[in-house]
């Protein structure tokens, strides 16, 4: 039984583009080597297969009627394996991440350009939803989401204590008492948690009723209700992790008198193992410890 020829998958290639742009030094510059080295390989491959693939003339080549049927063969191929390639690479070097509306905008978008340095390759595509719509299978690469106190995690790897406390914004305090010591009981709650389980949670912490709070307008996210704590809507009981921007500007204080109480936890879990989506969980790993 005769042998079946073996021929360089690579000078398939390298004839794939001359046939394409017509010139040595044309595939020559898009492969990265010498007009030399480009007709190098056509001359191995033609002798190879005991066929003439181009006309050569000064710096020009064309397609002999074999070259011709070749690269319309040879060329759908070609191109689906670059193709695939590209898939490839898109896949290692870009990740979707998929968070609670809220935790999107509050810490992870601002958090990214810090991402960005540190893995310049990396493309990220932030996918987002409330809280309460939030898929029981995401499809994302990483997901991250919050569980309350004795939620079952399962299979979900930790990233930070969800820890909250009252937070007014100043003109709130300074309008409507001249003791900045004042109990929470004495000004509107702002509500942004189903059945208020949050404001319960810390009712039990600090030994109150939550009869003894007087609730005024609700939120379906933790960003409109600060939002409208920072118009002096009410108090909130607000998580530590998205409050910085407003803490830091002065637009919202905390209520003095009163420190953290841990209402549950932020957990994540990835879907891909790729090396982009590794460097993005140590990073969030370590962003969150810098919170700490």
């Amino acid at each position: 039984m005769q042998g079946r020829h073996r021929v360089s998958l690579n000078a398939i290639r390298v004839f794939a583009i001359v046939a394409r742009t017509g010139s040595l030094t044309g595939a020559g510059a898009e492969l990265g080597v010498t007009s030399g080295a480009v007709s190098h390989q056509l001359k191995k491959l033609e002798d190879e297969l005991g066929v003439s693939f181009f006309r050569r003339g000064n710096n020009t080549v064309s397609l002999t009627e074999v070259g011709r049927r070749f690269y319309q063969e040879v060329a759908p191929a070609i191109g689906l394996i670059e193709r695939s390639a590209e898939a490839l690479y898109r896949d290692e070097n870009e990740i979707s991440v998929h968070a609670t509306t809220s935790l999107a905008l509050r810490w992870l978008i601002p958090s990214l350009d810090r991402f960005r340095a540190l893995c310049p390759q990396v493309r990220v595509r932030v996918e987002t939803s409330s809280a309460r719509g939030f898929p029981a299978v995401p499809d994302s690469d990483v997901s991250i989401r919050h569980f309350r106190i004795g939620e079952v995690a399962e299979g979900w790897e930790f990233l930070a204590r969800d820890l909250r406390r009252p937070v007014v914004s100043p003109g709130l305090l300074a309008r409507d008492v001249e003791d900045r010591e004042i109990a929470v009981p004495r000004l509107p709650a702002l509500q942004c948690c189903v059945g208020n389980w949050d404001w319960q949670l810390w009712c039990e912490a600090f030994h109150f009723s939550p009869a003894d709070l007087s609730f005024g307008h609700a939120f379906d996210t933790d960003d409109a209700a600060l939002h409208a704590c920072v118009a002096g809507l009410g108090v909130l009981l607000a998580p530590t992790i998205l409050t910085g921007r407003e803490m830091k500007s002065g637009a919202l204080v905390n209520l003095p008198g009163y420190e953290p109480v841990e209402t549950g936890t932020y957990r994540y879990r990835r879907r891909s193992e790729s090396r982009a989506v590794r460097q993005f969980c140590s990073w969030m790993d370590a962003e969150m410890r810098n919170l700490e």
